[in-house]
């Protein structure tokens, strides 16, 4: 049975570039965060791809496959907006069930839209939909399956602007040319457990009994891997945010202590503001370091405190990580608030200070009326636009 319908945009961040600058069409072109030949491709167009050039690239190493590459510097407003212009082109054929990523959504399928025929008339709808409503640079590729997990490798099997109807009956015959790798969930540790216990193939690894992959897996999640790949629709439990973070990768002019003291304070006031937006209380910050040149090596600083969503309160608990910072030389930093607690479940701490909530209020009013960063905290530094929106899709306020 069909059930999912999964959509994924190609190279979305590069295409939104090529849909707004007709000059960019058909041209090799990487998005960067920051322009600088030290930083990596977050999005590159197909003509790029073609020459080796992917996310995660460097810089230095894409201009020595392509010297006449050009960088574009990353916008996510725009690409936040073209965005939900997207989803309101695929709602009008059908609901999104979930946002998977910026560029990636599932739709649950009707009973009638279950026939392979009525499936895909319907894909096709929702490709010109897109390409008549929001623009033809926007193509995407469609996987429909009986679950999610199978919707998704469907649509990874055929880029660009590809759709694959993979039915059940097909299995595991149409996937049996894919590596571990592709599957979701399965990164490079799993594939060396696996690799360990006698599975380096599809093939085998969909011929391996669920109780056997739960060992492997060492818990339930192998046995979930087993019913999703033999087409098994689990329902999957939506578990409450657990916290709220910013990173930014740093400009080479910042990559010191003190030049990047400014850029944490900034990501901490954006991480309080979303707080406040979602109704949140937290009890844990947690600041990150990733060190320069030096590969998985990063220095982490935390802080437990009494519930709070005051912005001077988290600012005041990350002065005193920042000084526990070493002295190094720093590529990537990033904060993240823990321990959160909804406002209706808020129990406030009988001996803390009460925090001046008219002022964070008042803050907040003058910069939604005036526009971001129009009022700061302390020491304003130049505005930092670390909403690289993947996994989670801004909000048009945090711009």
């Amino acid at each position: 049975m069909l059930r999912w319908l999964v959509l994924d945009l190609n190279s979305f961040f590069a295409s939104c570039e090529q849909q707004e600058h007709p000059e960019l069409r058909d041209r090799p072109l990487i998005v960067v965060q920051t322009m600088a030949e030290t930083t990596c491709a977050i999005a590159a167009s197909y003509p790029a791809k073609a020459l080796g050039i992917k996310t995660g690239t460097l810089v230095h190493e894409a201009r020595q496959l392509c010297p006449h590459l050009k960088l574009i510097q990353a916008n996510h407003k725009l690409y936040v907006d073209y965005h939900h212009r997207i989803l309101r082109a695929i709602e009008k054929h059908i609901p999104v069930d979930e946002v998977m990523s910026i560029d990636e959504v599932a739709c649950r399928l009707d009973k009638r839209q279950q026939q392979p025929t009525v499936a895909g008339e319907l894909a096709q709808e929702i490709k010109h939909e897109i390409e008549t409503q929001v623009g033809a640079c926007l193509t995407s590729s469609i996987g429909i399956s009986a679950n999610k997990l199978l919707a998704k490798l469907a649509s990874n099997m055929q880029k660009p602007d590809g759709l694959v109807i993979l039915p059940i009956d097909e299995l595991p015959r149409a996937i049996l040319h894919l590596k571990l790798r592709d599957i979701p969930g399965i990164g490079p540790s799993m594939v060396e457990r696996l690799r360990k216990a006698g599975i380096a193939d599809i093939a085998t690894l969909w011929n391996t009994d669920a109780s056997r992959l739960r060992l492997i897996w060492g818990g339930v999640a192998g046995a979930k891997m087993h019913a999703l790949l033999h087409g098994e629709d689990i329902v999957t439990l939506k578990h409450a945010r657990s916290s709220i973070g910013h990173q930014h990768v740093l400009a080479p002019e910042e990559r010191s202590k003190q030049k990047s003291a400014p850029v944490m304070r900034q990501l901490l006031v954006r991480a309080a503001q979303r707080l406040r937006d979602e109704g949140l209380f937290c009890r844990r910050l947690t600041v990150e370091v990733k060190w320069l040149g030096r590969d998985r090596d990063h220095w982490t600083g935390k802080r437990s405190f009494s519930e709070t969503q005051d912005t001077g309160v988290l600012l005041r608990a990350l002065d005193e990580i920042w000084r526990e910072v070493p002295d190094q030389t720093p590529l990537r930093v990033g904060v993240a608030l823990s321990g959160l607690a909804p406002e209706q479940a808020h129990q406030p701490d009988l001996f803390d200070k009460p925090s001046d909530a008219r002022l964070v209020t008042a803050i907040d009013h003058l910069n939604a009326k005036f526009g971001k960063g129009g009022i700061t905290y302390g020491v304003a530094g130049a505005d930092q636009s670390s909403k690289i929106a993947f996994q989670r899709v801004p909000k048009v306020n945090e711009f």
